[in-house]
């Protein structure tokens, strides 16, 4: 059977996968280009039955089979939160704590989620440090914030800040808090609606105990080195999910750009920074929290906004607080 068959294989239908097998068909042959590619065990133990995975380590000569990027079949059963297919994966005796990405181990991400008692006893386990426990339910109750809300971020700009108090940041951003009166957020209102019928660089601005989130469409958008400028002196991190494709940040401080990248575009590179892996980059979306809810929790960290709760979620959710039109230049 082609290539192709093993991408489109129901992984639940154990007679398929059973028959492919039999028909000399390896569960670790390569599918994919010379570049970027997997094997027949990653797609199962991703997206599969641990009854499928235990029918195709009865045909495999090897359980830790890397994939293109050093990804083992046990790392991407951890990236779904498949727990009987991890048990399955360590009982034929994958390693948990085989380095994939660097340093990093299929067992050290399995110590962040549900999985952990799967591996906290095998042998060569290497505990959480309290410092780290703590920074991970941080991070974690972040991206709940998040989760918590029905957030449509296609072609959304969103910046936060840690400038405190709405006012502030309406005045550096050249208008007159006067002019821009508290809305009634309305989960029946249109959000974007509200920013055309402002007109011109409108601007969405909620304040948080923390800092501030400013939002706007983006077909609006005042360019973010010009956001970061006005907001200066200020650490913020504006992240635009591209309509067209791709979701990107930049990290200012004092109207210094620090950092730009793409981000949520799979698992993290070895030199990616912590905050990556802290924000579950690594993580399968839509396992445990909604798509972009952990690129946002990121996104608000990385702002200065270390805590929020979900009212504060509502200024992407249902709209923001106050609409501010402000000029071209100041």
């Amino acid at each position: 059977m082609s290539e192709r068959s093993w991408y489109l294989q129901d992984w639940g239908d154990l007679a398929c996968v059973r028959a492919r097998l039999e028909s000399e068909e390896s569960p670790t042959d390569r599918l994919g280009s010379d570049y970027v590619w997997e094997t027949p065990l990653h797609l199962a133990a991703e997206r599969g039955t641990a009854e499928a995975v235990a029918v195709m380590l009865e045909f495999a000569q090897e359980v830790d089979v890397p994939d293109a990027q050093g990804l083992t079949p046990l790392w991407r059963a951890v990236a779904g939160v498949q727990g009987e297919t991890v048990q399955v994966l360590l009982d034929a005796g994958a390693n948990a704590w085989r380095p994939c990405v660097g340093e990093w181990t299929p067992g050290r991400l399995a110590l962040t989620t549900e999985l952990a008692p799967l591996v906290e006893r095998t042998p060569g386990a290497v505990p959480l440090s309290a410092a780290q426990r703590v920074d991970q339910v941080r991070a974690d109750r972040l991206i709940g914030v998040f989760a918590a809300e029905q957030i449509h971020s296609d072609g959304l700009e969103v910046t936060f800040a840690d400038v405190v108090g709405e006012d502030e940041v309406i005045g550096r951003l050249g208008a007159d808090p006067a002019d821009c009166p508290v809305l009634q957020q309305d989960p029946q209102v249109d959000q974007f609606s509200l920013f055309d019928a402002a007109g011109g660089h409108a601007l969405g601005v909620t304040g948080t105990a923390n800092g501030c989130i400013i939002s706007q469409p983006f077909w609006q958008a005042l360019d973010h080195h010009e956001l970061s400028r006005r907001l200066s002196p200020a650490t913020t991190y504006s992240l635009f999910f591209n309509p067209k494709g791709g979701t990107f940040g930049t990290l200012y401080r004092d109207g210094n750009q620090v950092r730009r990248e793409e981000i949520g575009h799979g698992a993290p590179w070895p030199d990616d920074p912590p905050e990556h892996w802290l924000y579950r980059f690594w993580q399968r979306p839509g396992i445990t929290f909604p798509y972009d809810a952990n690129l946002l929790a990121y996104a608000c960290a990385m702002g200065g906004i270390s805590k929020a709760n979900v009212r504060d979620a509502w200024a992407l959710s249902i709209g923001p607080r106050r609409i501010v039109r402000v000029p071209a230049r100041v």
